[in-house]
């Protein structure tokens, strides 16, 4: 080999002999043949022998067996994440409805119980929202303000039965709907207490009852305890009424009024129903007539006057039923359960006393109580009366405890 060519390009970028020959010879050609031949140098360059083509084929077989050896791996693999994201999407999501929709079915169940705790009486829950045995919406449960239009919001809704376990004992089950064909029920188990209801020392069910009471009367409830949760002086029937009464009190008056919630210990509630309670009074073999003026001693019984009566001087226990305005005159008291249906009247100078509880029925559209005196809950002498004549008063309903229903057991 010519020493020039060696000087020219060095040993270690000399791959043959082959190139450094074809680069001397495209040297010395003339200039219009060196770009013709510029393609064949490259290409004789690069050209790799044939045993290096070999090797390269043998290496793209390899290549592509691989490729298709993971491809038959990663291909299920692939598949089954794609499947196993759609069933936990699908899972969430039914999971996400089943959970709102026992959202809903709680709030129809407090619901019931908000409504039971302002009218806690137990035999109204069998009623229906009629409140009356024996018709098609007897299994209702009878609110006394019905869930508002815009909750729950559509795709959900609750609804709230009362079904029978006993005559003591019913369950209040509330069932929310929602998507996805999506029910959850609860029910909370409610029995009849022994204790009976009265919702004040003094209840007025009339419209804008007219209330006066004289400087020296007084209308107390129960202060509420550790163990007891106290009872109000005067209940109305609603919250509206409660709240005209509340205005209309003179301030010296609302003073007198206490009881649970502190001057003027005033609530509006769902009343027991006067009228009903004097016609289960009349009814029993205990009852014993009065004429419309009784005085002195009239002993312990229950009481019954047909019409308006007038108290001069009188005193007794157990239950008294006035079909009318009770008038008390002189000085009159009374140990037990006073129902007067058309309203009450003491006159100045009087002094009439009621230790127990008075119910005024929707006729007594006025209750003047001028004179002296108090009206006075007392636990002990309504629950002596209720143990005098069991069946008489109604009673409290209490809740026991709540469940889940699940859909094996509806």
């Amino acid at each position: 080999m010519n020493t020039d060519e060696h000087r020219w390009l060095p040993n270690s970028s000399i791959p043959s002999a082959r190139p450094i020959r074809m680069l001397w010879i495209w040297a010395r050609r003339p200039q219009c043949v060196r770009c013709l031949s510029v393609f064949i140098c490259v290409h004789l360059w690069f050209r790799p022998s044939s045993s290096s083509t070999s090797h390269l084929h043998t290496q793209s077989g390899h290549a592509l067996l691989t490729t298709m050896i993971a491809a038959a791996f990663l291909i299920p693999l692939g598949a089954f994440a794609a499947m196993q994201a759609r069933l936990d999407f699908l899972v969430g999501h039914h999971t996400c409805a089943a959970l709102q929709t026992f959202v809903v079915a709680e709030s129809g169940l407090e619901h019931g119980l908000a409504d039971l705790a302002a009218d806690p009486r137990f035999d109204r829950l069998l009623l229906g929202p009629d409140r009356q045995a024996g018709t098609g919406d007897d299994g209702e449960y009878p609110f006394a303000q019905p869930p508002p239009a815009w909750f729950p919001a559509p795709p959900f809704r609750y609804e709230v039965r009362v079904a029978a376990q006993g005559p003591d004992r019913v369950d209040i089950m509330a069932r929310g709907l929602g998507p996805l064909n999506a029910t959850r029920v609860v029910a909370a188990t409610v029995v009849r207490s022994t204790d009976p209801y009265l919702p004040a020392a003094l209840a007025l069910a009339a419209p804008g009852t007219a209330l006066a009471l004289g400087s020296d009367f007084r209308v107390a409830g129960v202060e509420p305890r550790a163990d007891d949760q106290g009872l109000p002086a005067l209940a109305v029937d609603g919250a509206d009424a409660a709240a005209a009464l509340a205005a209309a009190l003179p301030p010296d008056a609302a003073a007198r009024l206490v009881g649970r919630g502190g001057a003027p210990s005033l609530i509006g509630t769902a009343l027991p129903s006067a009228e009903a309670l004097a016609n289960a009074a009349a009814r029993r073999v205990e009852a014993r007539a009065l004429a419309d003026v009784a005085s002195g001693a009239l002993g312990d019984g229950i009481f019954v006057s047909p019409s308006a009566l007038r108290l001069a001087d009188a005193s007794g226990s157990g239950v008294l039923v006035v079909n009318g305005a009770l008038e008390l005159s002189g000085t009159s008291s009374f140990s037990g359960l006073v129902i007067a249906l058309g309203g009450i009247r003491l006159d100045v100078g009087g002094t009439g006393v009621v230790d127990g509880a008075v119910l005024v029925g929707r006729a007594g559209a006025v209750v003047a109580l001028r004179g002296d005196g108090h009206i006075a809950y007392d636990p002990r002498v309504i629950a002596r009366i209720d143990a005098a004549f069991p069946g008489l008063l109604p009673r409290r309903a209490r809740v026991t405890g709540w469940r889940e229903i699940p859909d094996a057991a509806l």
